[in-house]
């Protein structure tokens, strides 16, 4: 049975995760995940996007698209959780690049067919079809760009440990309280429990060492992220949050944050 949108869930799966079923009015550039497999094809897209982002060097342009690409990952945990259909094949994705008024780097936009309620919400189910995303999809992708950038697939892994939470958070807001538990249970899955192997791994992928900060915001709990993004090659300058920051450093921006 095909999709019917309302247009609340329609704005909600765009606006939470910019996934859509038809092409964009305009875009920047396309690209089929698929192609990135191949080196060539790679190459060309990682120059491109590395030109929009002003990246001095590959490494910086492969964490960017991680982190981005991050926000569709997050999208099939979420349609997992409901138990609906999603085409996640390589070849019949697209990725488009979409400019924005406000920022010079486009935004991603993912054009990927998927309907509702075609599958099992159990927890066994749930983990079959993540395994099989991570091991299938996740995965090739994010070594090939590792390999092209010529990086460790755990700095971008630590891209996606850090993003796809967020939009996870984004969108169970407003969900019931039982997939609220899905998605929280699926994550643990994910990132705890999962077999080295669903990554393509020897070892676990999501190891990483976050250390609690003081936030310049409110008391609530802060940490440094799982691996840096490495915009500070193009700005010369870290985030706050960036777990190469020296204690120092990050003292010196608290102050100038809670002026």
């Amino acid at each position: 049975m095909a999709m019917v949108f309302t247009r609340e869930s329609k704005s909600k799966i765009y606006e939470t995760f910019a996934v859509r079923q038809h092409e964009p009015v305009s875009y920047e550039i396309v690209y089929k995940p698929s192609e990135w497999l191949h080196k060539d094809s790679l190459t060309d897209f990682m120059e491109n996007y590395g030109t929009f982002i002003n990246a001095p060097s590959s490494d910086m342009t492969a964490t960017f698209w991680a982190n981005r690409y991050s926000r569709y990952i997050a999208f099939f945990h979420w349609a997992v959780a409901k138990g609906w259909d999603a085409d996640t094949s390589l070849e019949m994705m697209k990725v488009y690049l979409c400019a924005r008024p406000d920022k010079k780097e486009p935004a991603f936009e993912f054009y990927s067919s998927f309907e509702e309620g075609a599958h099992f919400t159990d927890k066994h189910s749930r983990q079959e079809r993540l395994s099989a995303f991570y091991r299938n999809h996740a995965s090739p992708l994010m070594h090939a760009f590792a390999s092209a950038a010529g990086v460790r697939t755990r700095e971008l892994w630590g891209q996606l440990y850090h993003t796809v939470p967020y939009f996870i958070h984004l969108a169970k807001v407003t969900e019931s309280h039982n997939l609220q538990n899905r998605l929280m249970d699926d994550w643990h899955f994910i990132t705890k429990e999962a077999a080295p192997s669903i990554f393509r791994e020897n070892n676990f992928s999501f190891q990483f060492k976050v250390i609690p900060i003081p936030n310049p915001a409110d008391d609530k709990p802060m940490y440094t992220k799982p691996t840096c993004c490495l915009a500070f090659k193009a700005s010369d300058c870290y985030c706050y949050r960036c777990p190469r920051m020296k204690p120092k450093q990050r003292q010196k921006l608290y102050e100038q944050k809670k002026k």
